[in-house]
C-alpha cells in the first residue's frame, strides 16, 4: 500500500489526541509549527487537517492562542467525514485488468471517504472529452483516467493540466499533460519476460504486438522486448516481431499460420492476453495440426482466462498487479485532494507465472 501523506499523518495524530481528551473539553493541541516539525510537513498541509477538523467541529481556533479541542464526544461519534466526490472514467470494463483496476479504486475510496463516479466512454473520444469537463465544471473534486487508446491531447485535459486539477492517469502516459502517473513497468516486464524465455531454454520466439503509436504502454513493452532480445541472446536471428496493425482476428490468424509454416520450429509465441489475440493463435496452430501447450507455448501479457482456459492452453503469463494500479491511483489523487500536487510517476513491477507448473488452483491459494 502507498506510504500515508503528512496531510494524513497529522489528522490521524490529531484524531488520536482528540479521542484520548474527549470529555476535556478546551485541551490545548500542538502548534502548527511543532506538527510541521514532528512530520516534516509543510504548513499548509497542518492548517489542511486542522481546517479539517474544525469542520467537523471537534476543534476549535482561539485567535494569538491555538486550537483546543471542543470535547464533544457525541459529535466526534456520530459525525462522518464528508465524502469528495471524484470521477473514474474508462473505454470500458469489458477485461479482468479492468475491473481489477476498478475494484482497487473502489476500495481505496471506500477506505478513505471518497465517493467514485464511474463514467464509461465506450472508446468515444467526445463522450471521454465530456466527462472530463463535466467533472471540471462540476462538484467533482479529481479524475482517474484511465485513457482510450491512440489518445490525442484534448482541450479538456490540457485545462485540467493548466488549472492543476487533480489528475491521475492511469496504465499509459500522455505526453504533454503534466499529472500523476500510475501503470505496470512495462519495459522492465518484457526484459524480465525474455529473461524468463532464456532460463527455459526457449530459443525460437515470436512477439506479435499492435502498433506502438496504439498506447505508450505499447511501445514500452516493444523496446523491453528488444533490450531483452539483446541481453539473453547471443544470436538475434531466431527473435521476430510482428506488428499486426487491426490485430483482428483473421489478420492474427493469417499472419501466424503463414509464420509457422515457415518458421516450424517456432517454441513461444508472445502476445497481448485479450481474448481474440489467442483465439486467433490457438485455431492458426491447431489447424496446422499442432497444439498448444505441446507443440507451442503461449506467452500472455495480462491474463484474462478463466481457470478451464487456462488449463487448457498452460500458457507463461505476464500478470500486473491492476488491483494495485486503482489502488495506488486513488491514493495518489487523494494525496492530491488534500494539498499535496507534487506529481508521482508510480511503476509496479510484474509476476511472471509459468502455468505449465502451476495451477490456476494453485495460484489462486497461493
Amino acid at each position: 500500500m502507498q506510504s500515508i501523506r503528512p496531510y494524513k499523518q497529522v489528522l490521524n495524530f490529531l484524531m488520536e489526541i482528540i479521542e484520548q481528551a474527549s470529555f476535556e473539553p478546551d485541551y490545548k493541541l500542538p502548534s502548527e509549527r511543532m506538527l510541521a516539525v514532528k512530520f516534516n510537513a509543510s504548513r499548509r498541509s497542518v492548517r489542511l487537517a486542522y481546517e479539517h477538523l474544525i469542520d467537523q467541529g471537534f476543534v476549535c481556533k482561539v485567535h494569538g492562542k491555538g486550537h483546543f479541542t471542543t470535547g464533544n464526544k457525541e459529535q466526534q461519534q456520530a459525525v462522518h467525514t464528508p465524502a469528495k466526490k471524484i470521477y473514474f472514467i474508462v473505454s470500458a470494463l469489458k477485461t479482468v485488468f479492468a475491473r481489477s483496476i476498478l475494484y482497487g479504486i473502489t476500495d481505496f475510496c471506500d477506505e478513505h471517504t471518497l465517493d467514485v463516479s464511474i463514467k464509461i466512454s465506450k472508446g468515444d473520444p467526445q463522450k471521454e472529452a465530456r466527462f472530463i469537463r463535466s467533472a471540471f465544471t462540476s462538484d467533482a473534486k479529481g479524475i482517474i483516467l484511465f485513457p482510450l487508446d491512440n489518445e490525442s491531447i484534448n482541450n479538456e485535459l490540457l485545462k485540467l493540466s493548466a488549472n492543476r486539477y487533480p489528475l491521475v492517469i492511469i496504465d499509459r502516459y500522455l505526453q504533454n499533460i503534466n499529472s500523476s502517473f500510475v501503470a505496470t513497468d512495462n519495459h522492465n516486464a518484457m526484459v524480465e519476460a525474455v529473461k524468463f524465455l532464456r532460463a527455459k531454454k526457449h530459443e525460437h520466439i515470436l512477439y506479435l504486438t499492435s502498433p506502438s503509436t496504439l498506447a505508450t504502454s505499447v511501445g514500452e513493452r516493444l523496446n523491453g522486448f528488444y533490450t531483452g532480445i539483446k541481453k539473453y541472446y547471443p544470436s538475434q536471428d531466431n527473435a521476430h516481431v510482428a506488428t499486426i496493425k487491426h490485430f483482428s482476428f483473421d489478420d492474427i490468424y493469417q499472419y501466424v499460420t503463414a509464420f509457422l509454416k515457415s518458421n516450424p520450429k517456432t517454441e513461444v509465441i508472445v502476445t497481448p492476453g485479450f481474448q481474440t489475440a489467442t483465439d486467433a493463435i490457438v485455431a492458426a496452430v491447431n489447424d496446422l495440426g499442432l497444439s498448444i501447450p505441446n507443440d507451442v507455448k503461449l506467452m500472455i501479457f495480462d491474463n484474462d482466462f478463466s481457470s478451464t482456459e487456462l488449463n487448457l492452453i498452460r500458457p507463461y503469463a505476464i500478470e500486473q498487479d491492476a488491483y494495485q494500479i486503482g489502488y495506488r491511483s486513488a491514493a495518489t489523487l487523494y494525496n492530491q485532494l488534500y494539498g499535496d500536487l507534487r506529481t508521482e510517476i508510480i511503476r509496479l513491477p510484474v509476476d511472471i507465472v509459468d502455468y505449465t507448473e502451476t495451477t490456476p488452483l494453485q495460484r489462486e491459494r497461493g
